[in-house]
């Protein structure tokens, strides 16, 4: 008797605690589909609101990392190509930070948009070399595509490398982590928070985050402010930057085939491109490192466009100091000049067939 009574019991906490998960779950899955994605300040989210107004009315964007939210100029590349008898409208969805997983799901949220008139996609994803790389990765943009999939793939990814004990362990706690917060929507309700202490997304804060013209281009830095600052450093820098630029110019793609993690990932963006009904255009900006794996991916096919202008000595003016704000980045001066050449190549392209607009 005693036995059936444990039995009876033991039963009755597996089903209790079952019926707690199960719960857990479906109440977590309700909340992810009614909280929003991060605060007032946070710039994907701004971006894509201020890209919603008027999504129908786009035809090109421009996704990539920090270079891009400061170095692709929507009204210069609606102005070149308009007098070139090539009419586009351009939004900027570069974010600091940003790679080929974030990426990814910028896309897909865009997809949710569901915009009608996108016919290209220009995109700069930069390195996958996340394990070298210091990251905040309890950011909302980075937490917001650490979901168990792209994880479980960057965890193989890791693991692949021969990294192993200790290190491995410490290499992949902090995605799982991340991942951890994705899963269960922390941080997801900071808009509501914010909301609710009165820190809401003004004018002002909208224009800081998505550009004095609200098309997602943010220059750098004013001169009495700490960007500006930084510029001014790095005039102070010039020799060494220019003994830089030619240590970069005896750079060559190194051998060997791409990474099949960096190949998976241009795949996916193609396939995210693909589902808006527009065509990928990669793109590698004036920088002081190769993109060897987008380079292959090119050459092997796998990227059928690809827009380079990471030769020092072909697009030498755009590696001048004074179009730069600093190694990585270019000033003002420096990002107009790349977007007209970019509008330029964009509408030799389009004569020539290679793009056409779907």
């Amino acid at each position: 008797m005693a036995e059936h009574s444990d039995g009876a019991r033991s039963g009755a906490r597996i089903s209790l605690v079952t019926l707690f998960l199960a719960s857990f779950v479906v109440t977590t899955l309700a909340l992810r589909e009614w909280l929003p994605h991060g605060g007032a300040r946070e710039l994907v989210d701004a971006k894509l609101e201020r890209f919603a107004h008027e999504k129908d009315a786009y035809t090109v964007m421009f996704a990539g990392s920090s270079r891009v939210h400061r170095g692709f100029v929507p009204e210069v590349f609606e102005a070149r190509t308009s007098a070139a008898g090539v009419a586009t409208r351009a939004f900027n969805f570069g974010a600091p930070g940003s790679r080929a997983f974030e990426v990814e799901h910028l896309l897909a949220r865009i997809g949710e948009l569901e915009p009608r008139s996108l016919d290209f996609v220009f995109v700069d994803p930069e390195g996958i070399a996340l394990l070298r790389e210091e990251r905040n990765f309890l950011a909302r943009q980075v937490i917001e595509w650490h979901d168990p999939q792209a994880t479980l793939r960057l965890s193989r990814w890791i693991a692949d490398a021969g990294v192993e004990g200790g290190a491995l362990l410490a290499a992949l706690a902090p995605h799982w982590k991340s991942c951890a917060y994705n899963v269960f929507n922390i941080g997801r309700s900071q808009r509501l928070v914010d909301a609710a202490l009165g820190e809401l997304r003004t004018p002002e804060i909208e224009r800081e985050l998505v550009g004095p013209r609200l098309d997602g281009y943010a220059p750098l830095g004013e001169d009495e402010d700490e960007l500006g600052r930084r510029g001014q450093r790095f005039q102070k820098r010039r020799e060494r930057y220019l003994a830089q630029v030619e240590e970069y110019r005896a750079l060559r793609v190194s051998e060997g085939p791409a990474d099949p993690l960096a190949l998976d990932m241009y795949r996916r963006i193609r396939a995210r491109v693909d589902e808006l009904g527009a065509t990928a255009v990669f793109v590698t900006q004036p920088a002081l490192y190769l993109q060897d794996d987008l380079v292959k991916a090119a050459a092997s096919g796998d990227v059928p466009v690809l827009l380079r202008f990471d030769d020092a000595t072909l697009h030498a003016d755009l590696y001048a100091p004074e179009r730069r704000y600093d190694e990585t980045h270019l000033n003002d001066e420096g990002a107009r000049l790349f977007t007209e050449k970019l509008a330029d190549e964009f509408v030799a392209r389009v004569r020539s067939g290679e793009l056409r607009a779907r």
